[in-house]
């Protein structure tokens, strides 16, 4: 029999090195190409490789590579290119005649951010990640920071909210990519709690903490930002039976039961996060708590339980700042300053420069660009476009990237797991005949799309 960990890599012998020293920043303009494409499925086993050495507590030789040869900020220049591409390129792709019937090149781009993120999740996690990226931290965090933006921009447009199968089925290509914009929006932004996390907790460590400091406390309200988020509780929604369904591994599902009495991973990175921040010797020196952002972070005691706290027992430090703060005692604060408000010392903020510098390469140029991208994305039936599509759908339905998505494949129908894929396009799960059968309407027009890519 062969070994778990012989079935489950994502990259064979050798791989890795040549992927990782290959890596370098794109460029816009090349998005769509040959290139590109063979550089997002090398991104895309990368990100696989790396999960499933941190999952599978084995040595994790993805992220000692990137870090030694230096190549881990390629991949916040990469997840900022997508950014600036969705903002400036894509609007102008979906408003192209005619429309492109078949989006899947679109939606590659798309996820090629989150693959981008995913991989920076999972090395940041540790203290020479941190250090490997200090001199574009602040450019990292700004990028974060407008992921959890847009992630409130969601919720408050309805994103929660469930959406009926009805409406699904009648969803042209451009609404159905559209609908799979706003999902991987939303997972990126819940990755980019844990990388506001990272950041904060490693400032110091890495040296980045002077940088970052005026734009977490002053520029960006950081503190106040994961207060509205712990009460917004974006890891939980109802679907459209007014069941409650909760966000694990980039998926909504139906709680286990052990998911019912655990903190959620994004609640609890949403806590630690403000720990670390509220806690922060540098609090007193960058952040006034005026009587609005007293009240705002007293409101969170009642969410401080018991429970909670034997589950993560730092908390109960920020429990008794909180306390103190709401009968208004600032001593533990000015006790950690020494009763130095204020140290009287300059305060600089460093600007990001990325983003911009990507905003420049394109000035001008957007709509050529995407005349010319929406002719890669086209997905002719040309043996280069067949090729493409089927190395694209061989990396998203492997079985390292099925056993990595929530324990193995999951039935497109009812969400149980799954052991029958669909024998014409290969990239949907069923648990058996009948769901199969059941959710062949709406599954008929992207199989027969990838189908005929694929022959």
């Amino acid at each position: 029999m062969v070994e778990k960990d012989q079935q489950l890599n994502a990259l064979d012998a050798g791989e890795l090195d040549l992927f990782v020293e290959s890596m370098e920043p794109s460029r816009i303009d090349s998005i769509g190409n040959q290139a590109w494409v063979d550089w997002h499925i090398r991104l895309q086993k990368l990100n696989q490789h790396a999960v499933l050495e941190a999952s599978s507590m084995r040595e994790e030789l993805t992220k000692e590579t990137l870090i030694s040869c230096g190549k881990l900020p390629v991949l916040v220049y990469e997840a900022i290119c997508i950014q600036v591409w969705k903002i400036k390129i894509y609007p102008q792709i979906v408003k192209l005649e005619p429309a492109p019937n078949n989006t899947f090149g679109l939606y590659m781009v798309l996820y090629h951010e989150a693959a981008a993120v995913g991989l920076l999740e999972t090395v940041l996690f540790h203290e020479d990640g941190a250090t490997c990226i200090s001199e574009i931290a602040i450019d990292l965090l700004q990028y974060a920071l407008d992921q959890l933006t847009a992630l409130l921009a969601l919720i408050n447009t309805g994103y929660l909210k469930p959406i009926s199968v009805n409406d699904i089925e009648c969803e042209s290509p451009i609404e159905e990519l559209e609908r799979q914009k706003r999902d991987l929006q939303f997972d990126i932004s819940m990755r980019c709690i844990s990388i506001v996390r990272y950041l904060a907790e490693h400032m110091e460590v890495a040296g980045i903490g002077a940088s970052i400091s005026t734009n977490i406390y002053k520029t960006h309200d950081v503190p106040s930002l994961l207060c509205h988020l712990i009460t917004q509780e974006p890891w939980k929604r109802s679907n459209e039976q007014g069941e409650m369904q909760i966000f694990n591994f980039g998926r909504w599902c139906k709680p286990t039961t052990e998911d019912l009495t655990q903190l959620h991973r994004s609640e609890a990175q949403l806590w630690l996060c403000l720990r670390q921040l509220l806690l922060e010797p540098r609090l007193a020196h960058h952040y006034n708590i005026d009587e609005s952002r007293r009240n705002t972070f007293c409101q969170l005691q009642a969410k401080l339980t018991e429970t909670m706290l034997d589950q993560i027992p730092p908390l109960g430090e920020l429990k008794t700042f909180l306390c103190r703060l709401s009968v208004g005692d600032y001593s533990g604060l000015h006790n950690r300053t020494n009763g130095v408000k204020n140290p009287g010392c300059t305060l600089i903020e460093v600007v990001p420069q990325i983003k911009d510098a990507y905003v420049k390469q394109i000035h001008k140029r957007t709509k050529s660009l995407a005349k010319t991208q929406l002719e890669y994305f086209r997905m002719d039936g040309s043996d280069d476009s067949r090729n493409m599509a089927k190395k694209l759908l061989d990396s998203y339905a492997s079985d390292t990237a099925l056993a990595l998505d929530g324990g193995g494949a999951k039935c497109a129908k009812c969400g149980e797991k799954a052991c029958k894929k669909c024998s014409r396009c290969k990239t949907e799960w069923y648990c058996g005949r009948e769901c199969q059968v059941q959710q062949w309407p709406k599954h008929k027009e992207l199989c027969d799309q990838y189908a005929k890519l694929c022959l």
